[in-house]
């Protein structure tokens, strides 16, 4: 329920026209279904229709697309005395045959895109006066023929397959209907625009005559209601990729390589020859419009590779890593440089705004400095380019104006351009802000004839959420909501959604993936017809909606404020917001032993709503964030904080613990044995009453040694992430690197906290870390960004590093910053004389070079 009051809640504040055009019609059931299931439409059920003036019958019609077989009636007419009127379609010669009786035939062609991409106006003119039957095309005389009618003409009148005696058919070609209008001279005696949605008959609107349908097949909730193709369950964490041409839709897992082709919604899977190893978290795939090809691509080990499919194999394999950096990023293929766009993207506390660039001709990564307007870090965005990609739009997303988790994160509803020929961003304008807030699916679809986009948005503050689609435009800041929802599990590191459009086969196409706990992935495809309906009653069945859609208001927009107020009572002011789900991977052995995790599937969705976790920071000034984000570090008194420190650290970097024996003599050295085991035990107490405020926790006793375990899915302590990385192969690649610079962001590990135990553990750290960073120093030359970052990592340790100083002076130089080398260098002189109490013997052109 409270889903259902939040859409009408987005529908009255998104929608601009109410009066946005409904689609409608029936659609006949034909040769891809047995005999039986065919669709009749019987405008003549209870009784034959009688003209006495001269009279005509018209309808609107239009055929599906990529259909094997066309062939059958369209309309079949049957005067009293037996005689026939038919419109049947020639498959072999791709023609209209119009036939009376026996006697007369006259074939006659519609253009093929008018017949499959509009709709055709076709009339039936009975003229009693001189016995004759015509037909017209869209108004146009096309021919006409003796007919014996009567007078007055009694007829039975049929679309599609019948079962009248002596005149049954059962070909009839797949199509659309809508507007069935008789007149008798210039009176419109029957109207039935065929606008149900449901049910086996149709109103005519003017006298309220009855049309009997068999296997009706309504065409407006296709426009309306997303239908649900395919599920699969597969294995790990697959991928998914459009190929817009052929409109096929690839699933990229392990195993198999999985499409759905919309054009005749055909279905395969295919087993691979040979296996896609370590398909992480986190992979995407896309498939290169102008090669032809598919590709999938791991951002953080900057590896893409192409799909064999003679072989049946990938040209690409993947090395184990940690998890990705890069959730939910954004990307386009550009025809311009033959290239592949990253943008955004969410990982280890940080949002995105890089632009990384894939070379699809020389296989190679590198990132694009941009210009014009900054672009805000974020994700969960939506992205999409023009049709050479030229030019991509980034639509909204959640993250933070420095890119820092922590620092006030928030909803972003801009639309920013980024042109390839100059990687300039620039503002196109602003969405005004909704009083519910959402974050957006992967992809944009952009209409180039309209210059409107549609997209799929969502609240991302629980669990169980919906997609709605909603379609904007590149001109002016608006949204309009279409169509009903589709139910989407969302959790940020384990979700995806996106949209994709089949111009030929007028589909939109919605993919969600969620992972499960047990590393299984529910992979759901929808499709919707297009052009989706908006978000209002059907106006053929409420024709006064119009008089009562203001009442509907009130209630609406009631019940929107009210959750809307209720929401605000629970958010948290910006400073303290909890930081969502990190990304950090589940700290690997000799770490602690993780409490299992009490959440089931079926009550996920009630637990994970805010995905709010506690934080304990060792590196820079020891800190404790409970999961509101709220600072409880003041709780520690000096006791508790030693007694945290020491099972904890011992904990994370052993594995094992700390013995009692020792605890004791480090904490408790004047007590008696009794005595320290009843301070142990307040202590432990008091600091398992904080530590709850973050997440699940104990301190266990196994052998008479101490240790913390804790749940990772509710507290992340940076000390478990850096040992993780020293589990690393040396040297560490790019990522990890990165990854070990954003730890050390805060500063050295627990520089203000002094005790004799800690000394060695901290100068062992330094050490270790040094010596890492000074192989990435060297193995990473060509990057002066991320020499700079290294040398003030450097720094943090050793102040006075000369080769530091080096690294950091001339990478600066080389961007052109040359007052900020000179800074950095005076400010190393400094440290010098205050260190060592004489003046650095060198000059800054020995460092700038």
């Amino acid at each position: 329920m409270r889903k259902f009051i939040l859409l009408l809640f987005l529908s009255v504040y998104l929608i601009t026209n109410a009066g946005y055009a409904q689609s409608y019609g029936l659609r006949f059931s034909s040769h891809e279904v047995v005999q039986e299931r065919r669709t009749t439409l019987n405008l003549t059920s209870s009784g034959p229709l009688c003209f006495k003036k001269n009279g005509e019958i018209s309808f609107d019609l239009n055929f599906l697309p990529y259909k094997e077989t066309y062939f059958g009636y369209v309309l079949r007419i049957i005067a009293a005395n037996n005689q026939n009127i038919d419109l049947v379609y020639n498959q072999k010669e791709r023609t209209f045959n119009f036939l009376i009786g026996e006697s007369f035939s006259r074939a006659f062609a519609i253009d093929s895109a008018a017949l499959f991409g509009g709709w055709t106006h076709i009339t039936i003119h009975l003229d009693l006066e001189r016995n004759e039957a015509a037909i017209s095309v869209n108004d146009k005389f096309i021919a006409k023929g003796p007919a014996k009618l009567g007078n007055p003409a009694c007829t039975r009148v049929f679309f599609g397959a019948n079962t009248y005696e002596g005149f049954q058919t059962v070909d009839i070609p797949p199509m659309n209907l809508r507007n069935i209008v008789v007149k008798e001279g210039a009176q419109t005696r029957y109207n039935w625009p065929l606008s149900e949605n449901d049910g086996s008959n149709a109103t005519d609107l003017q006298e309220g005559k009855t049309a009997v349908i068999r296997n009706a097949n309504w065409i407006g909730p296709k426009h309306r209601n997303w239908s649900l193709l395919q599920s699969w369950e597969i294995n790990g964490t697959p991928s998914v990729a459009f190929d817009r041409e052929k409109e096929v839709l690839y699933i990229v897992s392990s195993d198999s390589l999985y499409h759905i082709s919309f054009k005749n919604e055909q279905q395969q899977g295919i087993r691979l020859a040979q296996r896609l190893d370590s398909l992480m978290p986190g992979n995407q795939s896309v498939f290169n419009p102008f090669l032809h090809k598919l590709f999938n691509f791991y951002i953080d080990q900057k590896k893409a590779g192409s799909y064999d499919s003679l072989n049946r194999k990938w040209d690409i394999s993947y090395t184990p890593d940690l998890l990705t950096v890069y959730w939910q990023a954004n990307k386009f293929v550009s025809q311009q440089d033959t290239s592949l766009y990253i943008l955004c993207g969410y990982g280890q506390m940080q949002y995105k705004n890089t632009v990384q660039r894939y070379h699809f001709a020389n296989k190679k990564w590198d990132s694009v400095p941009t210009t014009g307007e900054r672009l805000i870090p974020r994700y969960l965005a939506a992205t999409g380019a023009t049709s050479n990609g030229d030019t991509a739009y980034i639509l909204g997303g959640y993250g933070s104006n420095s890119g820092n988790q922590v620092v006030n994160p928030r909803h972003y509803y801009d639309l920013m351009a980024f042109h390839v020929k100059d990687h300039s961003f620039h503002k196109v304008f602003q969405l005004e802000e909704p009083p519910v807030q959402f974050c957006f699916a992967n992809s944009l679809v952009i209409d180039p004839n309209t210059q409107n986009y549609y997209a799929l948005i969502f609240p991302d503050d629980k669990f169980n959420t919906s997609l709605q689609l909603v379609e904007g435009s590149l001109k002016a800041p608006r949204l309009k909501p279409l169509a009903n929802t589709i139910p989407y599990s969302f959790h940020d590191i384990k979700s995806f959604a996106d949209l994709y459009y089949c111009r030929d086969s007028k589909k939109l196409v919605a993919v969600t993936l969620y992972t499960s706990k047990d590393n299984i992935t529910e992979v759901k495809v929808y499709t919707l017809e297009f052009p989706p309906d908006a978000v209002v009653a059907d106006k053929s069945g409420l024709p006064e909606f119009s008089a009562w859609y203001p009442l509907l208001l009130i209630p609406v927009v009631a019940a929107g404020l009210f959750l809307f107020l209720r929401r605000r009572r629970k958010i948290t002011p910006p400073s303290a917001v909890a930081p969502p789900a990190s990304a950090t991977a589940t700290p690997l052995p000799p770490l602690p032993v993780v409490i299992p995790e009490t959440v089931t599937d079926e009550t996920a969705p009630e637990e994970i709503i805010a995905e709010k976790k506690g934080n304990i920071y060792f590196f820079g000034p020891f800190e404790v964030l409970d999961k509101e984000g709220q600072d409880v570090t003041k709780f520690f008194t000096p006791l508790l904080k030693e007694l945290f420190l020491l099972i904890a650290i011992n904990t994370i970097r052993s594995g094992k613990g700390i013995s009692s024996d020792r605890l004791y003599a480090t904490l408790w050295r004047d007590k008696s044995s009794k005595e320290a085991q009843n301070n142990r035990s307040v202590n432990m107490v008091k600091l398992k009453a904080i530590l709850d405020k973050l997440g699940a926790c104990a301190f266990v006793k196994e052998a008479d040694r101490w240790s913390l375990q804790y749940s990772t899915a509710d507290i992340d302590m940076d000390l478990a992430g850096f040992q993780q990385l020293l589990h690393s192969p040396r040297p560490l690649q790019e990522q990890p690197v990165r990854d070990l610079l954003k730890i050390l962001h805060r500063g050295s590990f627990l520089p203000d906290t002094n005790y004799t135990w800690l000394e060695d553990i901290q100068s062992e750290i330094s050490g270790i870390t040094l010596d890492i960073l000074t192989e990435a120093a060297n193995q990473f030359k060509s990057d002066p960004e991320l020499l700079i970052e290294i040398a003030d990592r450097i720094f943090l340790f050793d102040p006075v590093n000369e080769e530091a100083l080096r690294m950091k002076c001339s990478s600066l130089v080389s961007l052109g910053r040359h007052s900020l080398a000179k800074t950095a260098f005076n400010k190393f002189a400094k440290e010098y004389l205050h260190m060592y109490g004489e003046e650095f013997p060198q000059s800054f052109t020995d460092y700038s070079g």
